[in-house]
């Protein structure tokens, strides 16, 4: 005989209790016993198990209306032609001598059965299942549900966005430890999400496991700043470079590459490296890269090189202001 499970009391949550409040019950104890958060513990897998099971009744309402119609005293509908509160017709199967009822829920007849007989009933009795439509004129079919889907954070660096790269992690479930290696496309932004199949929550009702979604989150760069497939960055040049022209390196994740920099070239100017920026995730190709100048005022001189830079500045008192109306 099935032992009565009180699925109110498993997540610790009123009979009244709202549907919000069922989900943050389950959410808080789905932490707390994941098996990732306790391994090798059996009696935290087998609560998670149970947290699961008692949450996929309740976080529906036709299941938790019909659970709550059965109450404590449900056992007394398992025995033959009791049949169910509200149900429309009663069909009988013989196994060996023995009769069993059950009534035709149309569609609710898989949870019928998986609540009669625990977790996994679907799978266990599909023959019976699938031919019980056949044998008498139902349409029913055992349907098994997946798992809940997980989602966790993974870092990386942007060079490594620009590459591509590589993760491995330890998964622990059954008692059993694995690696799963993770690729991480070059091109993904911030953001982005991997899909791990089969690595999320595992079914309470004997189907696949859910599927882990892990979020990307890209740090900071010291130097590039991204935006969608192009790069931005600061270029320092001196006064000298910006007054007369010059050849510059400029630093890319494909290594520096050399740039004019026309003679004349005011503070502000942004050079457009084409094809320096980030992978395209789609299509092929890559972004742009721009470089703008910064032209830096020389520090640390000398007397002697102090004295002709201010000679200089004596001879060109030109006002760059002049002219602006607002």
């Amino acid at each position: 005989m099935v032992e009565y499970k009180d699925y109110y009391k498993i997540l610790g949550v009123d009979k009244k209790a709202s549907q919000e409040e069922i989900k943050s019950a389950y959410r808080k104890l789905a932490r707390k016993y994941h098996p990732d958060a306790n391994p090798g513990n059996a009696g935290a897998e087998e609560k998670f198990k149970e947290i699961g099971e008692a949450y996929e009744v309740l976080k529906d309402p036709q299941k938790r209306e019909r659970y709550d119609q059965l109450g404590a005293n449900w056992k007394q509908y398992a025995r033959a032609g009791t049949g169910w509160p509200g149900g429309s017709r009663t069909y009988t199967y013989n196994f060996g001598n023995k009769g069993f009822s059950f009534e035709d829920l149309g569609s609710g007849f898989s949870d019928f059965f998986e609540m009669f007989f625990g977790s996994g009933a679907n799978e266990r009795f599909s023959g019976f299942t699938s031919n019980f439509g056949s044998k008498f004129g139902g349409r029913t079919k055992a349907t098994a549900r997946k798992g809940q889907d997980m989602q966790s954070s993974l870092g990386i660096t942007l060079r490594e966005a620009y590459t591509g790269t590589q993760r491995s992690f330890k998964m622990q479930k059954g008692g059993r430890t694995r690696t799963i290696n993770i690729k991480i496309p070059e091109g993904i932004k911030d953001g982005g999400k991997i899909r791990v199949a089969g690595e999320g929550s595992p079914s309470s009702a004997g189907g696949t496991a859910g599927d882990l979604y892990l979020v990307i989150n890209i740090a900071k760069h010291n130097f590039f700043t991204r935006k969608e497939d192009d790069l931005y960055c600061e270029i320092p040049v001196t006064v000298k470079e910006a007054y007369k022209g010059a050849r510059i390196e400029v630093p890319t994740f494909d290594g520096s590459v050399m740039v004019k920099v026309p003679p004349g070239t005011q503070g502000g100017k942004t050079l457009r490296l084409k094809g320096k920026g980030m992978p395209k995730l789609k299509g092929g190709g890559y972004g742009d890269l721009y470089a703008k100048i910064k032209i830096v005022i020389p520090e640390g001189l000398s007397l002697e090189q102090k004295k002709h830079f201010d000679k200089f500045l004596e001879v060109y008192n030109e006002n760059p202001r002049a002219g602006i109306i607002v």
